[in-house]
């Protein structure tokens, strides 16, 4: 069973505790912590926006779904730059990727810098908007879906946003990962509980891990085209690997859509 109101309020901690350890510094793990409580909070307010048709829940819920966004950027910034760093190091030390990395190390600082100026300015933004909306959503607190009910809803929002994407576009593949990602928070909130749920939610994951690290490289490239020369080996590698990555990326994608976008929505058991 799938308890949406209890998985907002608990994923509504999990954000005022990230936020907290993001002020007191900005190192890699609370920022990936971050970022996650931001996604899944913003994916359980997709949920909760399927299964209610209550007016102010939902208006309650626009000014936290926008300092939601501003957070996930900021802390999305400064993740992309310590994912870029820890790809950098399998190309070896040389002059290349010395300069490369230590354009990344100020890149980073300078992300870092504007995610606490951002969190300082929205905290209690957010603190406000997350209070508000756990009263308005009150009524619904009960409110308990079984397994077969959230993979329907799960494959719907999924359709809705990605089944009409064509993968072979670098930026419609990007949006195929980003809604698996949201996909697989809503049948993660039923997961303790529904077999089936979680099988859903661990084959979005699967396919986003690939895609993930696609994109990983993609972005390490425009990187390196914007800092190294045309003719760097550095260069050359990583656009090697990223179109590498690409076809399976593809691949995970083509299966995905097939896997969830050719099987009616209905379909699942607990």
């Amino acid at each position: 069973m799938s308890q949406p109101v209890t998985a907002f309020l608990r994923q509504s901690l999990a954000l005022k505790a990230a936020i907290a350890d993001c002020l007191k510094g900005t190192s890699p793990k609370p920022v990936h912590k971050l970022r996650t409580s931001t996604r899944r909070i913003e994916a359980t307010l997709e949920l909760l926006a399927a299964i209610s048709t209550d007016a102010p829940a939902d208006r309650k819920a626009k000014p936290l779904r926008k300092t939601l966004r501003k957070l996930r950027r900021a802390a999305g910034a400064v993740r992309d730059l310590d994912v870029h760093r820890e790809l950098l190091k399998a190309y070896g030390k040389n002059a290349d990727t010395k300069r490369f990395d230590e354009k990344l190390d100020a890149a980073r600082d300078k992300a870092a810098r504007k995610l606490g100026q951002t969190l300082e300015e929205n905290q209690k933004k957010v603190r406000r908007s997350l209070e508000a909306l756990e009263v308005a959503l009150k009524p619904a607190l009960e409110i308990d879906l079984s397994g077969s009910e959230l993979i329907h809803i799960t494959r719907g929002w999924f359709a809705k946003n990605a089944c009409a994407l064509d993968p072979e576009h670098d930026d419609q593949l990007h949006s195929i990962r980003k809604a698996g990602k949201t996909a697989r928070y809503i049948a993660e909130t039923g997961a303790e509980t529904s077999k089936a749920a979680a099988a859903l939610a661990a084959r979005f994951e699967r396919a986003q891990q690939t895609l993930g690290v696609w994109h990983d490289y993609l972005l390490l490239l425009e990187e390196a085209q914007a800092t190294l020369s045309k003719q760097s080996p550095t260069t050359e590698q990583i656009h090697e690997k990223a179109d590498s990555l690409r076809g399976q990326a593809l691949a995970a994608a083509q299966q995905l859509l097939i896997t969830i976008c050719a099987v009616p929505s209905q379909a699942g058991v607990h």
